[in-house]
């Protein structure tokens, strides 16, 4: 491409690395498991990581992607929802070594990450997958530690200058973690000798208290960590990172990507990342939170949305834009169409504009969890999988697949085992949308027989809703059906408006519900006029 316009941010990110002089790019994500992972978490951790990732192997340059959890972290704090008295012994202790808050799990870290595990493949991301304790304990970090405290006055004046914070001067930024109670965030280290590291254990913090113990140690094998904001750049230079992210509260002035920037060129001697920040997400306008109960995790996104629909959100916008997800209204569809909308223009089925259709077909290629068909697929619109799925609960997936076929909603003759599997999946995920967030004026239940407010209508609307029969009753398009709902009204002189309204109210005994014309074409003929002949 010579135009930057038609690029998605992934593939910008190309042009940031292509120059870089490296054998092979590392694209890093991280995340301290001390609660539950979620779509919001999954933005800057994971999925705008893999993004990019796709996007530069897809540019056919060397490169890799990790995935850290950050599990030397303490336990600072218990979720809400869990009694911290089960807990309080193991705050301040590293969240790996803390017992699992539900049997059948190794540890805290090992409860929080099982599910990123369990269907992180399902959106297509399989990064290699590091502990950080692991790491530590292994010695991975330990060259990175003697460099830092080998160096410890210039780390410290570094972090002091960038963070505008006031630091002891003799303070050492190292971590050692008490022989005696097993804690980090309650020790001060007070003397490197070049070989060992003297430290005492008398800080005194919100969630712990150190328990005065002093101690010497040779700094190896997971028995001391760096602070976060030289771990951040020590694991930059440790795994020759090319690119990560970070939520945009890191990219504040002074904050850790500026301040670790710096650590890594002067201390470590090796150039940072190229990072980009990512703005919040928010669900119905508020930002997501377990005590607000608006959290959805990734599995549970599966529950009534495909894969590929999270990937096209987050490709769609650019990660410094907050995104607001309506999943309890009908502007939810808003995002399922923009979905469908960029697989026909990829399928050169629409256009638009040539600048946003080159960029509709690379964020489908990029949300794609697997190779799309060499042929268009079917396509149902959320919004109809919706009614259908109320409507017909019983019906076969091949029956809805002939009636829509019939209506005009599906066009295509000949439908493959991908396309009913597709059509299959679609209307199970809308069900159980419906179910679990649609608001109640989406929620159809479907009357029987006409309503006792059909007797009520004056000889017009009685009449328009006769002609209005024998529309359905013809082979018409849904398009063509809502048009002609406006024009029967006005030949019997009907206001539009109320017209809608007295249909609704026949069919849902409602004054509103799903798009009128595919909703009367997906009855059918013949339950129409059993409902509306009075």
């Amino acid at each position: 491409m010579t135009e930057i316009e038609h690029y998605t941010w992934a593939d910008k990110i190309v042009d940031y690395l292509r120059n870089r002089n490296v054998k092979k790019h590392v694209v890093h994500g991280m995340w301290t498991p001390s609660g539950y992972f979620h779509i919001g978490n999954a933005r800057p951790e994971i999925m705008t990581p893999g993004l990019a990732y796709k996007a530069i192997r897809d540019a056919g340059l060397p490169v890799e992607f990790n995935f850290f959890v950050d599990d030397f972290d303490d336990l600072d704090k218990v979720p809400a929802n869990l009694n911290t008295k089960d807990f309080e012994e193991y705050l301040g202790k590293p969240l790996y070594e803390v017992p699992s808050p539900v049997d059948g799990y190794k540890s805290w870290a090992d409860f929080f990450t099982s599910e990123i595990r369990e269907v992180m493949h399902i959106y297509d991301l399989k990064p290699e997958w590091y502990s950080s304790y692991e790491n530590y304990q292994r010695g991975v970090y330990d060259e990175a530690i003697v460099t830092v405290l080998n160096n410890w006055k210039k780390a410290r004046d570094i972090i002091v200058r960038i963070t505008k914070s006031q630091k002891p001067e003799n303070w050492i930024p190292i971590m050692p973690i008490c022989e005696n109670c097993g804690r980090s965030a309650t020790t001060v280290a007070t003397e490197w000798d070049g070989q060992h590291l003297r430290y005492a254990c008398i800080q005194k913090r919100d969630y712990a208290t150190g328990c005065n113990y002093e101690g010497e140690m040779k700094p190896e094998k997971g028995n001391s960590k760096l602070p976060w904001k030289i771990h951040w750049p020590a694991t930059w230079h440790t795994f020759s990172v090319t690119f990560e992210i970070g939520g945009k509260d890191h990219f504040s002035s002074g904050g850790s990507v500026e301040t670790g920037k710096v650590l890594q060129k002067e201390i470590f001697g090796t150039e940072p990342p190229v990072m980009i920040g990512t703005e919040f997400i928010q669900i119905d306008n508020k930002k997501i939170s377990g005590s607000l109960g608006n959290v959805i995790s990734l599995k549970q996104w599966l529950g009534f949305a495909e894969p590929e629909l999270l990937r096209f959100l987050y490709v769609s916008y650019q990660p410094n834009t907050v995104i607001n997800i309506d999943v309890k209204s009908q502007k939810f569809f808003l995002l399922t169409d923009r979905y469908d909308e960029a697989e026909r223009c990829y399928y050169g089925d629409q256009s638009i504009s040539e600048k946003r259709t080159e960029q509709l077909k690379r964020q489908y290629v990029l949300s794609q969890v697997s190779e799309p068909p060499k042929e268009a697929p079917v396509q149902l619109s959320y919004s109809i999988a919706a009614m259908i799925a109320q409507m017909l609960p019983n019906k076969s997936v091949d029956a809805i697949a002939s009636l829509l076929q019939s209506m005009g909603t599906i066009k295509k003759k000949e439908l493959t085992e991908y396309d009913m599997n597709r059509l299959s999946s679609r209307l199970a995920l809308a069900k159980h949308w419906i179910c679990g967030y649609a608001p109640d004026d989406m929620k159809i239940h479907l009357n029987k027989e006409a309503p006792a407010s059909a007797m009520t209508l004056n000889d017009n609307e009685k009449a328009a809703v006769s002609a209005i029969i024998k529309d359905v009753e013809k082979k018409i398009t849904e398009a063509e059906l809502q048009s002609r709902i406006y024009d029967v009204a006005r030949e019997h002189g009907v206001e539009p408006k109320r017209f809608f309204q007295i249909l609704y109210q026949l069919l849902i005994s409602k004054d509103s519900g799903p798009r009128l014309g595919p909703f009367m074409l997906a009855l059918g003929k013949d339950h129409i006029k059993k409902i509306l002949s009075f």
